[in-house]
Formats: structure tokens, C-alpha cells, sequence
């Protein structure tokens, strides 16, 4: 019996073509017509055939003037082929997907509002035209996620704009405005709108010095010449969310924040004086190039950023669900 060494080395002259031709001509018989199927001539498709016998070492067909049947050893190897040829075309279609980034796993950093209030809606476009797609999320601070991106634990970050790091590339992605929030029996309720002067003459929920939240609160102050004497500081959306319900201050948030508040009887407002936007922006490493599936998943976050801004992944609609005294309710 032949060793397995000496079945691989002559197995490795045996090529793709040579299989996908002897299952034509096994599976169409006779060889007229197989040659048909392949757009071969009869003479260079039996040549074929025989190159394949030399090769395996074994005859693969009975030919008799009428008819043509396979061997005992054409029967085994036609099993193999059938395997070979269905592995490698499934193979090379996982490939060309993985090529045309509808394969591949994405991972994406982004701040907590961001991962809960825009990227829901991308990725259901995303999954909804390539299902085979494996996404993940990875969240925390604009520090972090950026970070995220330097170390090469993920493909894109989402985080507030201005950043600059030599080792990632930033695009802006859209705005989005910081909205007061009271709670729902609050005397300010009953104005259309509220300044920074106005909370800082309040009970203040903060964020910690890390959040972006907290650095466009404390910026906004300065502008306005205000600062809130009396701070309650906290970490988290939740937390904050409580307090303001419970009536123990007010807070102010970008309207991505908000869909992490809605348990609460919450009012928002919008800001004045000065008005307050936060910027995102979009972080991919400067190199190397990015796979197809995360270029593919950047461009259809970038072609779905307006609608995610007007609301559309946040659960809020622009005008907001209306109470009988108007207010916004969260």
C-alpha cells in the first residue's frame, strides 16, 4: 500500500481544472457531450481525462464504443472531486464577499449616547443588506475610544470632533444640539426655551470631568458668564436621569444622550445664550487601509449620519411627544 506521503505527492500534480473537467464528463456522459458542456473539444477533454489517470495512478473509466462508466476508483474519486470543487467555490464566494466588504467582522468605538442612539439604526441598515456581516460595539469615553483605535481594537471610533492624534484620521460625522433637562414639574417647563443663566441659578447635574457632556457644559458656562454654585456629580446617564426626576436639579445633554434618560419624567428645552452644539466625528486608523467591511460600514454610517441626526436612531422625533403644557417629554 501506498504511504501517505507518497499519496500527497502526487495528489499536489493534480490540478482544479482536472477536477472540474472529470466531473463533467462523469456526470454528463458521453464524452461528446461533456465536451459540449465545456467548450472543449472531444480530443483535448479525453487527453485531459488521461492526464488525470497518469496523474492518480489509476484508470477512471471503462470505454467501450457505445458507452462510458466509471471504474471503482472513478466512483471514489468522483466523491473527492465533488468535495474539493464544492469547498473551494464555497470558499472563493466567502472570499469575493469578504472583497466586496459584504463578510467580515467590524468592530466600532463609540461614547454611550452615540452606541445607543445612532448606531441601532446603522447597523440595522448594515445587517438588513448583508446579513453575513458580524458587527461589534465597543464604548466609553472619547479618550477611550480613540484609544481603541490607535491600538488597533477597533476599525472606526465615534466621539466628539477636534480630537487631534497623529495615529488616527477624523471626519466629521454631523451635530447635534445640547437640550436643558428638567424635570417634568419644573417652573422653567413653562418657557419655551432656557439659557445658561437660568441653570446655573439651579441645582446642577454634572458629569465627571472625562465626559464630553461635561466639557461642553463647563465651556458653555464660561461663555455665558455663569457658573452653577450648587453640583451634583455624577458618572453615569442613568444616574443622572434619577436625580433630575426626583427634582434634586436640572442638567443639560446633546439629544443623543437623551434615549439613556427616558425612564424619567423628563422635560427638555432647548438652549440659549449661548446655544450649544456637539460636534462627532468619525476616527479611522491613517493606516493602514481599512478592510472592505469596515470601508463599507464607514460609508453607509457616513450616507445614514443626517438621518440618524434628525432623530431617527435616537427614538425622539424633532418636535418630541407633546404634553398638555407642550413640553418634550423624554
Amino acid at each position: 500500500m501506498d504511504e501517505p506521503s507518497a499519496l500527497y505527492a502526487w495528489g499536489m500534480d493534480i490540478t482544479l481544472r482536472q477536477m472540474e473537467l472529470f466531473l463533467s464528463v462523469a456526470e454528463a456522459e458521453p464524452f461528446t457531450r461533456a465536451a459540449e458542456e465545456v467548450l472543449l473539444s472531444q480530443p483535448v477533454l479525453s487527453r485531459t481525462v488521461q492526464q488525470l489517470e497518469h496523474a492518480v495512478g489509476a484508470k477512471l473509466f471503462e470505454r467501450t464504443t457505445r458507452s462510458l462508466a466509471l471504474t471503482p476508483e472513478g466512483t471514489e474519486l468522483l466523491g473527492v472531486a465533488r468535495d474539493i470543487l464544492r469547498t473551494y467555490h464555497r470558499g472563493m464566494e466567502r472570499f469575493a464577499a469578504l472583497r466586496a466588504g459584504e463578510r467580515g467582522t467590524v468592530t466600532v468605538a463609540a461614547l454611550p449616547s452615540v452606541a445607543a442612539g445612532m448606531l441601532p439604526g446603522v447597523f440595522r441598515a448594515v445587517l438588513g443588506e448583508h446579513p453575513a456581516m458580524q458587527l461589534r460595539i465597543l464604548d466609553g469615553t472619547t479618550r477611550e475610544v480613540i484609544e481603541y483605535v490607535r491600538s488597533g481594537a477597533a476599525e472606526l471610533a465615534i466621539a466628539e470632533g477636534g480630537n487631534a492624534d497623529p495615529q488616527v484620521r477624523g471626519q466629521l460625522l454631523c451635530e447635534e444640539p445640547v437640550l436643558a433637562v428638567l424635570p417634568a414639574d419644573h417652573p422653567l417647563t413653562e418657557r419655551a426655551s432656557v439659557t445658561w443663566h437660568d441653570l446655573a441659578q439651579q441645582p446642577f447635574v454634572a458629569f465627571t470631568p472625562s465626559s464630553s457632556v461635561r466639557r461642553l457644559a463647563d465651556l458653555s458656562f464660561e461663555q455665558a458668564g455663569v457658573r452653577p454654585t450648587n453640583v451634583i456629580e455624577t458618572r453615569e446617564v442613568g444616574t443622572a436621569a434619577g436625580m433630575i426626576s426626583a427634582g434634586l436639579g436640572v442638567s443639560a445633554v446633546p439629544r443623543l444622550v437623551l434615549p439613556l434618560m427616558a425612564f424619567g419624567r423628563l422635560v427638555t428645552r432647548p438652549l440659549n445664550g449661548p446655544g450649544t452644539v456637539r460636534k462627532l466625528a468619525v476616527y479611522t486608523p491613517r493606516t493602514p487601509v481599512l478592510p472592505p467591511a469596515s470601508a463599507y460600514f464607514l460609508h453607509r454610517l457616513l450616507r445614514g449620519a443626517g438621518a440618524e441626526h434628525d432623530g431617527s436612531g435616537s427614538g425622539l422625533s424633532e418636535t418630541g411627544e407633546q404634553g398638555n403644557k407642550g413640553e418634550r417629554r423624554v
